[in-house]
């Protein structure tokens, strides 16, 4: 375990170095969003692939998740608090439109007409304060993601650069889900070789268009190339298609690459940013030793 001091609170993360006394190229991996230790599963997996590529591994637990749980509150949390607000202040602006909509016009229509019209009226309102719901979880995981979460992100690829067992120069990033999105960000603000963006952005995209302005500026602004991979039976392939294609637009380097199904469900499909190392290795290190050197 790795332990650093960020000031007002404490990170740690799980370190993977190939043998030998290096120094060595390095990938700092974001993890996505799943609760508590989830996320070793996947650095288990993706730890030891590295390493024996001749790459340090250096995953570090953002605040409020893993291993960095007592340094600030999840994330989930906070998206489902702002969810669970949203679905209040929608609720507050429907359900008077819906009472307007009832005495100022309805009741004075035949009842097969009313029922049929509180019927619609019904779903109506139940779908938009399910979006306003939606949007407002989205809003704060956007915000979340540019701040704090990615001041953690940097906290920890400061620490990485002064690690004598890393080349300084060398150093990527990549990320599954949530942390295909930190990803994607630290190739605009931060000193990275290279980064690959697996699957982020992949479960909101749809219903997230801060998080999609966000990273079409973030790639456009990228100081680094950016491979984007994901399965083609994930929740969603537009971002790798919509962001790489942005980045060309703007004359910056991007790849994509679009693997079979992965799996039976979406689930499964997301999770092949981890579990289906063995597909995409040789594209993910070969990317990395075009961009990073090796």
């Amino acid at each position: 375990m790795v332990t650093i001091d960020a000031g007002d609170r404490t990170l740690h993360g799980v370190l993977y170095r190939p043998v030998g006394p290096g120094p060595f190229p390095a990938v700092l991996y974001n993890h996505g969003s799943a609760p508590g230790m989830l996320n070793q599963q996947a650095f288990e997996v993706l730890g030891p692939v590295f390493a024996s590529r001749g790459w340090v591994f250096f995953a570090p637990y953002r605040r409020g998740q893993g291993l960095s749980a007592q340094a600030g509150r999840y994330i989930g949390d906070d998206i489902a608090d702002a969810r669970r607000r949203g679905l209040w202040q929608g609720c507050a602006v429907v359900v008077p439109l819906l009472a307007l909509v009832w005495f100022g016009v309805l009741r004075r229509q035949r009842r097969a007409t009313r029922l049929a019209a509180v019927v619609a009226l019904t779903l109506c309102g139940g779908f938009a304060t399910h979006v306003w719901a939606q949007r407002a979880g989205a809003a704060t995981m956007v915000r979340l993601l540019y701040t704090e979460q990615f001041v953690d992100q940097r906290v920890a690829f400061d620490w990485l650069w002064r690690q004598p067992f890393a080349q300084a120069g060398r150093i990527a990033t990549a990320g599954n889900s949530f942390g295909g999105i930190m990803a994607v960000l630290a190739a605009e603000r931060a000193d990275y070789c290279a980064a690959v963006d697996a699957a982020g952005g992949a479960e909101s995209w749809a219903a997230a268009p801060g998080l999609r302005r966000l990273m079409d500026g973030a790639v456009r602004r990228a100081r680094v190339p950016i491979l984007f991979i994901q399965a083609e039976n994930d929740y969603d392939v537009s971002p790798s298609y919509a962001l790489s294609g942005a980045m060309r637009e703007a004359g910056k380097t991007a790849a994509v690459k679009i693997y079979p199904r992965f799996g039976q469900s979406r689930a499964e499909g997301h999770s092949f940013a981890w579990r289906g190392s063995a597909l995409w290795a040789d594209d993910v290190f070969r990317f990395l030793s075009e961009h990073c050197g090796g």
